[in-house]
């Protein structure tokens, strides 16, 4: 089981115009005059736009087509994005935010769900061909926040940030119209529900009716979705793990690029480093479930978590852009192998036909984590330096890895109404209900 081309190509320009804009954003509210202290609000209502999208992901996702909300996510990434490139006040800049990342969170749940929905022969994929699956879709990613912070780079050098806004525009355009074409070819044969069936279609329908003729296939249950309550029970572990990364990242969001330009570094080379979490992603992502194959997925995930909070609490110690560069790269070894087992780990647990919904509460737990750190790394820049997000955002990423530990249970959906025993129905309990009453003969 292989990510279909479709895919990988919207996931690559969907966060290749993401992270282009992103690796920027800073530097340009900087230069539009946005005060310190408003940049965390900029990037929270981002992250606002991403829970609220995956919420209703989560409740209506699963009652239409994945590709169809791929589209959506990508016409509505499109908007934001034209709108940031439009806009000058920080409060419209802030609604552009949110739009764009409402449409980066609607693609990325509809290119998961679409990826579990794409089995083989109908069959339900196995662990090892899910991990293959989201490591390459992650590799996909992690090519397009490479290419995305490079070629803002690149703009950055030679046009201003002005020019930054709109390369992300055309870039989210472009996955619109690949999620298009692709929305309309998984459309295609639903629109021809009439059409004359070829002779050796004809034939094997006809043999396949005399064989359940013969010999009535058993009725399968059609895949509820179950109570959501359960299925976040089930999903407790990536779920919470998901939360402490994203927060973690959603402060760096807001602290990075200050971070390096009080240390020294140019726009450019500020807007580079964001392509030092995906380079080795890039390259690890499709291998991340041969790393430690005898340790559990989740014991692998918390693992990297773990390492992750503790490199945020070394950037205080770090005194050169060489090192917190390498530092970074260490991160993104972590996160290769780390993202893709959150997805597969997420569409196994879920099962059959609860995928959408999973990954809808996989992208709330996401944007939830994102806008917190976002949030609350902004206000500790604004109070203490750069310093003290970071070791907040690495606190927080260590809590909840332990939080992961915790044993959610599940609720089980009601049970059926008892039957009445057998002695309250003066029947012997070797004589199934269905059988006939014997009545006694009289003489």
């Amino acid at each position: 089981m292989s990510a279909p081309l479709p895919v990988t190509a919207v996931a690559f320009l969907a966060r290749a115009s993401q992270l282009g804009l992103f690796s920027a954003e800073t530097l340009i509210l900087l230069d539009r005059g946005v005060a310190t202290s408003a940049i965390g609000l900029v990037m929270a209502a981002a992250a606002a736009g991403g829970a609220l999208a995956q919420l209703a992901a989560s409740r209506w996702g699963h009652h239409g087509r994945t590709t169809r909300m791929t589209l959506l996510g990508t016409g509505v990434q499109s908007a934001g994005c034209l709108a940031f490139a439009t806009l000058t006040p920080w409060w419209s800049l802030a609604a552009a935010d949110f739009l764009l990342m409402a449409g980066a969170a609607l693609t990325a749940t509809g290119l998961r769900a679409t990826l579990a929905a794409h089995a083989p022969d109908g069959r339900a994929p196995g662990a090892d061909q899910l991990e293959r699956a989201y490591g390459r879709l992650t590799a996909a990613q992690m090519l397009g926040a490479l290419v995305g912070p490079l070629g803002a780079g690149a703009v950055l050098l030679h046009g201003g940030t002005a020019w930054a806004a709109w390369a992300a525009t055309a870039v989210a355009l472009t996955a619109t119209a690949v999620a298009g074409t692709a929305d309309r070819r998984d459309r295609a044969p639903a629109s021809h529900p009439g059409s004359r069936p070829s002779a050796s279609a004809s034939a094997s329908a006809s043999a396949s009716a005399s064989a359940s003729e013969k010999l009535p296939a058993p009725a399968l249950p059609e895949p509820s979705a179950g109570p959501p309550s359960a299925l976040l029970g089930t999903l407790w572990p990536p779920l919470v793990l998901l939360f402490g990364i994203t927060a973690l990242y959603g402060g760096y969001s807001v602290v990075w690029a200050v971070y390096l330009r009080e240390l020294g570094a140019r726009n450019a080379l500020i807007a580079w480093s964001a392509a030092c979490l995906a380079l080795p992603a890039l390259v690890l992502s499709p291998r991340a479930g041969a790393v430690l194959p005898r340790v559990s997925r989740q014991t692998r995930i918390r693992c990297a978590a773990l390492a992750l909070g503790c490199c945020a609490c070394l950037y205080p110690l770090v005194g050169s852009v060489a090192a917190a560069v390498a530092v970074s790269l260490a991160e993104g070894v972590l996160l290769a192998v780390a993202l893709p087992l959150v997805s597969a780990q997420v569409a196994r647990d879920a099962g059959p036909g609860r995928t959408a919904r999973a990954f809808g509460f996989l992208g709330t737990a996401d944007a939830l984590g994102s806008g917190l750190g976002t949030a609350l790394g902004g206000a500790l820049l604004a109070q203490g330096g750069a310093a003290e997000a970071f070791r907040f955002s690495g606190v927080l990423c260590l809590l909840c890895a332990a939080a992961s530990l915790i044993a959610v249970p599940a609720s089980s959906p009601p049970s059926a109404p008892s039957s009445p025993s057998s002695s309250e129905t003066g029947r012997s309990p070797h004589v199934s209900r269905s059988s006939a009453r014997i009545r006694p003969v009289r003489r």
